[in-house]
């Protein structure tokens, strides 16, 4: 009713009734189609819309440890969105000039982010792998450019990797110098008990000072042994312990360092690439097809509401 009210003109309009009115306007519709297809096929026309063609790749972290929070897979796709990255890339195929975009310009970086955005395209599949794809003009120019962003992606995690392993070499350095010291500290006291007061192993010229004790009277030299034994033992014993200790704390560092310092002077791969970039035949865009089609139904519903309409108004 209200659609009524405010429209009168669809009042009593059928489905019978814009069939029959349709098909006796057949001609008018056919010109209208004809035209809709002219115009899509001259925008569509390859010096106003020129192709572009995608280049498409799978790739898969490498030698990369998953924190609490991010997989591997999260970590190297972080990568891939990195200002790094972009700026490697960039500078390594001169994108400005490529783009046809001047520097000097205000909006110029803008502008080359929304195109590097839409031309770089990233996503996460099912499998934790991530399946990438360049879009260019120029089929060849998409694989360089995509094989390229692979690379840079494996020097940008190298490069942060080998950061961290400097890091962990440095600190782990100091460490090794600092129980160093501290080894040698306990080595020269426990040198200067050995040497002073004879004692070399607790245990054993204890037990074997007071097997002679009960067999004989000691001699001088035993006797000065038992009493160092007895001053002397329980400080050599703890010196000993904490030197074993600190040998062993030693040993660790050197292991951590030295498997810091095999990673940080290798150059390991942290991309596996499952689908290399293909080079593309089939363009990306545009979509002659589907373009033609929208446009010569629009013009089409379009035409049918004029016809319905002015045929009521005028009746």
């Amino acid at each position: 009713m209200w659609l009524k009210w405010r429209y009168p003109l669809v009042e009593n309009i059928s489905s019978f009734y814009i069939i029959k009115l349709l098909f006796a306007n057949w001609k008018k519709l056919v010109i209208v189609a004809v035209i809709s297809i002219g115009v899509s096929i001259l925008i569509t026309a390859p010096f106003i819309m020129p192709p572009d063609y995608k280049s498409s790749f799978i790739v898969y972290p490498n030698n990369m440890i998953p924190t609490g929070r991010e997989s591997a897979t999260e970590q190297l796709f972080q990568f891939f969105s990195s200002e790094t990255v972009k700026n490697n890339l960039t500078k390594r195929f001169n994108l400005f000039e490529h783009y046809k975009i001047e520097k000097g310009t205000s909006k110029a970086q803008n502008t080359f982010n929304q195109i590097y955005n839409s031309n770089i395209q990233i996503k996460f599949t099912r499998y934790q792998s991530i399946d990438g794809g360049v879009v260019d003009e120029s089929p060849e120019f998409a694989k360089e450019l995509a094989e390229g962003l692979i690379d840079e992606i494996n020097a940008a995690v190298r490069a942060s990797k080998k950061e961290k392993y400097n890091e962990y070499v440095s600190l782990y350095s100091r460490q090794l110098k600092t129980k160093k010291t501290e080894i040698d500290s306990l080595e020269n006291k426990l040198k200067f008990m050995r040497v002073n007061y004879g004692i070399l192993d607790v245990t054993a010229q204890t037990k074997n000072v007071s097997k002679n004790s009960g067999k004989k009277e000691l001699n001088a030299i035993d006797k000065e042994l038992l009493l160092n034994l007895k001053e002397h033992s329980g400080e050599y014993t703890i010196l000993q312990s904490r030197f074993n200790i600190e040998l062993e704390n030693y040993k660790f560092l050197k292991q951590n360092y030295d498997k810091n310092m095999i990673d940080l002077n290798a150059n390991l791969s942290y991309v596996t690439v499952v689908s290399s970039p293909n080079l593309p035949v089939k363009k990306n865009s545009p979509n002659r097809l589907v373009i033609l089609l929208m446009i010569t139904l629009s013009s089409l519903f379009l035409s049918s509401i004029i016809i319905v309409f002015k045929d009521k108004k005028e009746n």
